[in-house]
């Protein structure tokens, strides 16, 4: 029994009669209750003694992790430091001693107007979050972007009291997006650069050009009609040339702007699009156009679709030496992009050729045979690359081909 208690059962009952049977069942049972209660708080203890220790790991290890990503700064009312912990202290190359008392402007760039202060502390001083990129100076003068929280903490009334401010470094982040920012920009410039020589390129050529032909045409008539046949047909080859390096300039125009220059987007029906460019390409007297039954319906950029497309039906129609030329035009669905082909019954490609046809300038006939400047195919590929989308051959000489290109869901 305890002590205390047994000295106060002593006084009140007396010595003698300590030893009447009734009394001592009473204090046996005391005794055992007060051993079982040593027990379960020696327990007890132990307990809270291993639950303060996970406690103080746990505590431990979120100190670290929080150190690990984020600065933590808490400030009084008048933002004077009370507490840093040790990233911040590395981030600002400032020790906890230079810091505690200091405000916020011991780390200021003076990068921010005044404006941009005024509205954070007005916000924080009415009790409501901030949230912020700001460039800070560390003490060796270096800056540093910082993704920022100030939390207001609010005493009873409701009034700030204390600031916790949270800092992540996006220094890194900030220098990649400038970075971009001044390629897209220098690239901007440099396209318009190249959109103005080409302009220029090509009218300084095509001068020149229409001059040859003209005066080709000139020297012709002032020959009257005792001109040979001879030469009647060398004055012709010679304008074909000149028409065939027009139309080369006029390619290369088109490839440079291929896929650069976006087009606005349209709701375009894709069976009406076929059905304008077979007309423009006279396809009904040259050869039999077969459209599937099912084309959809799309917002994307016209312009591009119709590029790519005139193209292909252009050279079904130019490398098809058929009696009944053939030119099938269908559409498959995909759950994350379009695909179309184009296919003919004309002469075929070899596989060995079926990258190559995809170069600028490349040809697989003498131009005297099939005219062609070797561009459409590249314009082709170059806008499909540009959208991320594909394009196949499936051909064999002889046996016709079909080309498939996906085409974006916008």
């Amino acid at each position: 029994m305890h002590r205390l208690l047994k000295r106060q059962v002593k006084n009140y009952f007396g010595e003698n009669e300590l030893n009447d049977p009734n009394l001592t069942g009473f204090i046996d049972s005391v005794d055992e209750a007060y051993k079982n209660f040593d027990q379960d708080y020696r327990q007890l203890e132990h307990i809270l003694e291993l639950s303060s220790k996970e406690s103080f790991a746990e505590l431990t290890n979120l100190k670290n992790a929080i150190n690990a990503a984020t600065t933590i700064v808490i400030t009084d009312h008048k933002g004077r430091i009370q507490f840093v912990n040790e990233y911040f202290e590395k981030m600002s190359g400032y020790t906890n001693r230079e810091l505690l008392g200091q405000t916020h402007r011991i780390i200021k760039s003076d990068y921010h107007p005044s404006s941009f202060h005024k509205e954070l502390w007005d916000t924080v001083l009415s009790g409501e979050i901030w949230r912020g990129e700001v460039l800070n100076k560390a003490k060796d003068d270096s800056l540093f972007w910082c993704d920022t929280t100030i939390v207001p903490l609010l005493n009873e009334a409701g009034v700030p009291n204390q600031f916790i401010t949270f800092r992540k470094d996006i220094t890194n982040e900030k220098r990649a997006n400038l970075a971009i920012k001044e390629y897209a920009k220098d690239l901007e410039k440099k396209n318009k650069e190249l959109d103005q020589f080409a302009y220029i390129v090509s009218h300084d050529l095509k001068a020149p050009l229409r001059a040859i032909n003209n005066l080709s045409e000139w020297i012709e008539e002032d020959l009257g009609d005792g001109v040979p046949d001879e030469v009647k047909s060398n004055f012709k080859l010679l304008r074909g040339r000149v028409h065939r390096l027009e139309n080369l300039i006029n390619g290369i125009l088109e490839y440079s702007r291929a896929g650069r220059v976006k087009g606005k987007l349209e709701q375009t029906d894709v069976r009406k699009m076929l059905l304008e460019l077979a007309n423009s390409l006279d396809l009904s007297t040259r050869a039999r156009l077969i459209l599937d039954e099912d084309f959809p319906v799309l917002v994307t950029e016209r312009v591009a679709l119709e590029q790519v497309f005139m193209n292909l039906m252009s050279n079904a129609l130019k490398y098809n030496d058929s009696d009944d030329p053939e030119i099938r035009v269908g559409w498959i669905a995909h759950e994350d992009v379009h695909e179309f082909f184009v296919q003919d019954n004309g002469i075929g490609i070899e596989p060995e050729f079926h990258e190559k046809i995809f170069m600028i300038f490349q040809t697989l006939h003498a131009r005297d045979k099939i005219e062609s400047t070797g561009v459409g195919l590249s314009i082709v590929k170059k806008i499909l690359d540009e959208k991320g989308c594909r394009i196949k051959v499936d051909s064999d000489k002889g046996s016709g081909s079909r080309f498939s290109f996906t085409w974006p869901i916008e």
